[in-house]
């Protein structure tokens, strides 16, 4: 990019409900280290009480300042909404941000709530209000009255956003039309990653900081324990392979590294089912990406997502890659060319398909590499950063 079409000189702020590693939080550390070059960058970040040390030491050594919002938590609560709202308005009034970029839902509509307040005031220096959607709550799977709650929410929170960033194109037409927006205040921008910056850890050496057989081929998933992340669905299938082809389990095993509030009634399924010789439960750490050449083959079984991290880290290491067709995964994947496409919920099709890339190991990795091709060339951070920065000097 030319000089004069850079963003500097700026003061940014953003907001994230939780500092707990995830796409969001890269996302958010990734845009920071790059404006930080040229502007004043500051995070705010809630669920203080459960902090991320890692996220935190990585900003400090980025030289960004950051910033606790005590009331800011992720389950509903009015009286700390409430309190949070204040919080922020309290600290846009004191930062004078030009930019406000807001990520996840709570944050979302917190940070919206607290600008309104703060731009009210002439005397301030006026903030943009943007707003990435991670994926939007309500295409989770939730009863009518929660979903049209969700909606509500982020067509108020809209109103007061000047753009809204959506990480597929599935969520800017499910705002749409949900009424969430009109068209040409969201705008698709794709996350992407830098190849140069994964060092993945060599297959053997992965394996044994894994702690697994070598006798093995490993099916590997990486990702918090939400509902939405579907693995009561890959769990099922699995009983299914071993009560149906008993054969493939003398040759495979099953890996999840992850951890949330699902954790115990996965360990509660894989035990009434007799399943845990055949499934191993790994604690994450914030760069558990070094560890995929550890496996064969990788699992994505959620039902809703937006534009999964995972799904592009799998690519860069070359590994087959089995993933529902949820939200902006068919943007990154398509089936039997970049990639295995399985309708979510259906652990029939999740089993099929376990199958069936068990017994074409070749065409498996060839599809691997053209998926490595695809994301080097559709899927780069540098194209992530450039559209972004492109949002923030239309709004300026």
């Amino acid at each position: 990019m030319t000089e004069e079409k850079k963003l500097i000189g700026k003061k940014i702020l953003y907001l994230i409900t939780q500092t707990k590693w995830g796409g969001a939080q890269k996302y958010v550390l990734e845009l920071a280290e790059y404006f930080s070059k040229n502007n004043e960058v500051h995070i705010a970040y809630g669920e203080v009480s459960n902090t991320n040390q890692q996220f935190l030491d990585t900003c400090h050594k980025l030289n960004i300042k950051t910033i606790p919002i005590k009331y800011l938590i992720r389950n509903i609560d009015m009286g700390n909404e409430f309190l949070a709202t204040k919080e922020i308005a309290k600290l846009l009034n004191k930062g004078n941000y030009n930019i406000l970029h807001l990520n996840s839902s709570k944050a979302g509509a917190i940070g919206a709530l607290a600008s309104m307040f703060y731009n009210f005031n002439p005397l301030n220096v006026r903030a943009r209000i943007i707003y990435t959607a991670h994926g939007y709550v309500f295409n989770e799977p939730l009863n009518k009255f929660v979903r049209k709650a969700y909606i509500l929410s982020e067509t108020f929170s809209a109103g007061l956003q000047n753009r809204i960033i959506a990480v597929s194109d599935y969520d800017k037409q499910s705002a749409i039309s949900n009424k969430i927006c009109l068209p040409n205040k969201i705008v698709v921008v794709h996350n992407g990653v830098d190849s140069e910056q994964y060092n993945f850890l060599a297959k053997e050496k992965a394996k044994v900081l894994l702690k697994l057989d070598g006798q093995y081929k490993y099916f590997g998933t990486i990702g918090s324990f939400y509902k939405a992340k579907g693995y009561n669905y890959l769990t099922e299938a699995i009983k299914i392979i071993r009560d149906e082809s008993p054969e493939f389990l003398k040759d495979n095993r099953f890996v999840f590294i992850g951890d949330g509030p699902e954790l115990v009634n996965i360990k509660k399924y894989l035990n009434e089912n007799n399943l845990t010789d055949y499934i191993k439960i790994i604690k994450p750490s914030d760069e558990d990406w070094k560890f995929l050449l550890g496996f064969d083959y990788f699992i994505l079984p959620s039902v809703k997502e937006g534009l999964p991290y995972a799904i592009l880290e799998a690519g860069l290491a070359k590994i087959p890659v089995i993933s529902t067709e949820v939200g902006g995964i068919p943007e990154i994947l398509k089936n039997k060319e970049t990639g295995y496409l399985v309708p979510p919920a259906n652990p029939l099709s999740l089993k099929n398909v376990i199958l069936e890339l068990t017994n074409n190991a070749e065409q498996a990795q060839i599809i691997a590499e053209n998926n490595y091709i695809n994301i080097k060339e559709n899927f780069s951070l540098a194209k992530t950063i450039e559209q972004t920065e492109k949002v923030y000097l239309g709004l300026l």
